[in-house]
């Protein structure tokens, strides 16, 4: 089969890959739409300790299953799905709760295994959500990165105040479209780049502001008045953003830290102590969450007519490069094998 090979730092190469042998319990879905997440371009760019190459990417895809090892399986050759792409031992009691990304030993499709951005992929039947027949490949792809900013939302439990989302890519727009279905008040969306900031209000933001402007900080401020922000998601995951997201928040406020941008920052921890701040990593999401994400593209309650595009599988190397620009007008790019 066809694949795209993550084969070197800033390197995808369009190539021949080994076709994929079943074991028991595993399905070979046939991959119609697989879409490029951040932590992709994180690990294209050399950043990612867990991507080590030759490794087929892609953890966020949707197809058609052609083959079943299970006598017993819930679905069938033709049945179209989405993958959970989060493999965990099966044992442990993360795995028993369904919060099998936190099992100690749990591996990702595209990070620890081969992933989606390939003609087939094999997965286990029980990774495996039905999508009908009215839902594109294209939308079914994004459910994990929804699942993302309903793991995000999650997180806040039912502190829903004001919130800033510092960066709106993928992620940022994705915890966006959450928050304002789940009814969080007065949002805003701090982002350098114009054309993302435009999507962001479309999607709900109450305001857009560029941080590199001089009084971006002080117009913040008054947006939020005298009680200040009560929850930040940082889908940037920068020194920049982890600091101003400790100077925005509110004493007791929550800080919810997504982005992988940079994988050391500096942070006035005295500043955390006498102010009570909290801070939370959030990473992938529960199967309960992604069933939730799954059931939302269903609904039809996922805008995306303006930051989606498509592109071929054998592009790869070209989107890459284009989605690392500053100043992509491209946010979203689902590939097609």
């Amino acid at each position: 089969m066809k694949a795209l090979v993550y084969t070197a730092p800033r390197k995808l190469e369009y190539q021949d890959w080994p076709d994929p042998e079943l074991g028991p319990g595993d399905a070979l879905v046939h991959i119609h739409a697989a879409a490029v997440c951040g932590s992709d371009l994180h690990g294209w760019l050399g950043h990612s300790r867990g991507r080590v190459p030759p490794l087929v990417l892609g953890h966020e895809m949707a197809g058609e299953v052609v083959e079943v090892r299970s006598a017993q399986a819930a679905v069938g050759p033709g049945t179209r799905v989405t993958v959970y792409p989060i493999l965990g031992c099966g044992h442990c009691a993360y795995c028993s709760s369904g919060r099998d990304y936190l099992c100690p030993r749990r591996k990702v499709l595209g990070l620890q295994v081969a992933g989606g951005f390939a003609e087939y992929l094999k997965v286990p039947i029980a990774n495996l959500n039905p999508i009908p027949a009215e839902v594109d490949f294209t939308r079914a792809a994004l459910a994990e990165s929804l699942a993302c900013g309903l793991h995000m939302a999650g997180l806040v439990g039912q502190e829903r105040g004001p919130l800033a989302i510092l960066g709106a890519g993928p992620l940022g727009l994705m915890g966006l479209e959450a928050a304002h279905q789940l009814n969080f008040p007065n949002v805003a969306v701090v982002e350098i780049n114009p054309h993302r900031s435009e999507i962001a209000r479309k999607l709900g933001a109450d305001l857009t502001v560029n941080p590199k402007e001089a009084n971006a900080l002080e117009e913040l401020q008054r947006f939020f008045g005298e009680e200040g922000c009560a929850v930040i998601f940082d889908a940037a995951g920068f020194s920049v953003t982890r600091q101003l997201a400790l100077r925005l928040v509110r004493p007791g406020g929550l800080i919810i830290l997504a982005g992988l941008g940079e994988q050391e920052t500096a942070l006035d921890c005295v500043e955390i102590i006498r102010r009570e701040i909290r801070l939370a990593g959030a990473f992938a999401y529960s199967r309960r969450e992604f069933q939730k994400a799954v059931d939302w593209i269903v609904d039809g309650r996922l805008a995306t007519a303006d930051w989606i595009s498509e592109a071929p599988l054998a592009d790869g190397q070209r989107i890459f490069e284009e989605l690392v620009k500053p100043d992509s007008t491209r946010i979203k790019v689902v590939l097609k094998p």
